[in-house]
């Protein structure tokens, strides 16, 4: 086990909250360590995807009809099939946050919804 220092008020909220909880202290670490990744990931990925929506018409095109992977604000991967390059991605990065996005940026959501009238 390896010693973390904090500040003892944080310690003293943290235990706290593990109390209230019924949990241990190391399952509310864990927890809020999970949660400022997610958050960390989301933010990653965000800036990505303006860095390439923000890239050359020209740049993008090269990629017409393509999946990119963009990590650190730098084309890294590409391909026509998404889980091919998903598979490559993780085997590469892990569970580091790598966008993957049609070449052309996010592709329009059709909703069908039946539409009730009155008659």
């Amino acid at each position: 086990m390896i010693d973390l220092v904090v500040p003892a008020e944080l310690a003293r909220e943290i235990r706290l909250k593990a109390e209230m909880e019924g949990v241990a202290v190391e399952t509310v670490l864990e927890a809020a360590w999970r949660h400022y990744q997610m958050l960390a990931n989301r933010r990653k990925i965000k800036s990505e995807t303006v860095w390439w929506n923000n890239q050359p018409e020209g740049e993008r095109a090269r990629y017409k009809g393509k999946y990119i992977a963009v990590h650190q604000q730098a084309v890294v991967d590409y391909d026509s099939d998404r889980v091919a390059l998903h598979g490559r991605i993780r085997a590469k990065y892990g569970r580091t946050a790598v966008l993957i996005i049609p070449a052309e940026g996010p592709r329009g959501i059709r909703i069908l919804s039946p539409r009730l009238e009155s008659r």
